[in-house]
């Protein structure tokens, strides 16, 4: 399981030729499937209150500062509300940078909308791109959109403390992933990129620096560790 398995499971990318509604649907089938693995992987940690469980479709929603806001994968529970929130976020279809801005200021509304409703609250963003946004350069830009998609969202990660500015995350990684082609599986898996230093992850380091994030918050209910360690 993991990352690559929800790649898979979306199917064959259409081509850049096809219909609005057939890419639309293959950006919104991929989401699912991410919010799933997600969702499923934090679970293992011992987050309690994630969803979406299983195949369940639909997002669980929340009332935020700015209205109702519907969260792609969620820990929460009755006494604290919403503990941790994943925001998935993907552009699948070239020109890969046209939405780049669109996709940072429904980022921005989001964190802002719960922040505001829950302060305390891990929100985390997760930004996927297919492998052909490392490939974009031209001969006016240096840099790919994925490069330049790891450095506009690095101006709103790294929120430490629940006292911060509401529109920054305390987390935003972006994931670059070879979808499925006609006739072949992905030959390699999603590669994690942290907003925050540019760093590489694995998905274990992913995983784990969302846990130790969530810790710091919360050091009286530690997910995945005793109060004595």
């Amino acid at each position: 399981m993991g990352l690559r398995v929800a790649v898979e499971r979306t199917g064959q990318i259409p081509d850049d030729g096809s219909d609005q509604d057939v890419k639309k649907r293959y950006s919104e089938v991929l989401s699912g499937h991410l919010a799933r693995e997600v969702s499923s992987r934090l679970r293992e940690l011992g987050f309690r209150g994630v969803r979406p469980v299983g195949d369940e479709k639909g997002e669980r929603e929340f009332q935020g500062g700015l209205g109702p806001k519907r969260v792609d994968v969620s820990s929460s529970d009755e006494r604290h509300g919403l503990i941790l929130a994943v925001s998935i976020k993907t552009i699948c279809f070239a020109p890969f940078g046209k939405n780049l801005r669109n996709r940072f200021a429904d980022l921005c509304t989001e964190a802002v909308s719960l922040h505001l409703r829950f302060p305390y609250s891990v929100i985390c963003g997760l930004f996927a791109l297919p492998i052909a946004a490392d490939r974009d350069h031209t001969n006016g830009r240096a840099l790919s959109t994925f490069r330049r998609a790891v450095r506009l969202f690095g101006t709103i990660t790294g929120r430490s403390e629940y006292t911060d500015p509401s529109e920054k995350f305390e987390d935003v990684t972006l994931m670059l992933f070879e979808p499925v082609q006609l006739g072949s599986q992905a030959t390699q898996g999603p590669r994690l990129v942290s907003a925050t230093d540019g760093r590489e992850l694995t998905e274990a380091e992913y995983f784990e620096r969302i846990r130790q994030i969530h810790n710091r918050r919360y050091p009286h209910a530690p997910v995945g560790e005793s109060l004595e360690d």
